[in-house]
């Protein structure tokens, strides 16, 4: 008599499980990251400064559930700023973990939203004038370890045989300052777009 438990029990099991995997898919994300910087100096806020973009790669990979992608991922990013004919630029690289709901419209596209955690990993700068043009390490004057945003974007997948293409575009907002300076405010953000494919479908 429980030895059948045990196999009713296995079976239940059994069919709870494999709708769920057959609904998991794990896949691989490659694009470019397009960000700048939102920034406050105290006492400068009336300066003409020209923020401009500073153009990365993103490498990732994700976990694909009916109503949640988890990503992890590496990307270049950072910020640009002209006054009065001198520029300069940080450039910074995170690993970044996101946790995102993922709202189907139809078949093919879906809506993402959620919120994003960073780890900086690499900081370096960049100055240029009309005579020189310089750029180093940013040692102790990087910024703060973590930085915590939202994002949210828009994708695509098509089903090709036993995986599925995918094209996702994403808008960060970092909601920390970074800076860990008390007469500055700097806040990252930036457009991702990134294609890829699923596995596990």
């Amino acid at each position: 008599m429980k030895i059948r438990h045990y196999y009713v029990a296995a079976l239940a099991a059994l069919t709870v499980a494999n709708p769920l995997a057959a609904q998991t898919s794990f896949g691989v994300r490659g694009g470019m990251a397009l960000s700048t910087m939102s920034a406050t100096i105290e006492g400068l806020e009336d300066l003409p400064v020209d923020y401009g973009y500073v153009a990365g790669i993103h490498l990732g990979v994700t976990a694909s559930l009916p109503r949640l992608l988890l990503s992890a991922s590496y990307e270049q990013r950072g910020g640009s700023a002209t006054l009065l004919g001198e520029q300069a630029a940080n450039h910074l690289t995170y690993i970044d973990l996101g946790a995102f709901g993922r709202i189907p419209i139809g078949t093919a596209p879906y809506l993402l939203l959620g919120p994003t955690l960073g780890l900086n990993v690499a900081c370096s700068w960049s100055y240029s004038d009309s005579s020189s043009d310089e750029s180093g390490d940013c040692g102790g004057d990087g910024p703060e370890t973590f930085d915590v945003g939202v994002s949210g974007g828009a994708g695509v997948s098509f089903d090709v045989g036993g995986f599925a293409m995918v094209v996702e575009a994403l808008y960060g907002l970092g909601i920390m300052d970074i800076d860990g300076d008390d007469d500055a405010v700097l806040r990252s953000r930036g457009i991702t777009i990134r294609a890829g494919v699923d596995f596990g479908r």
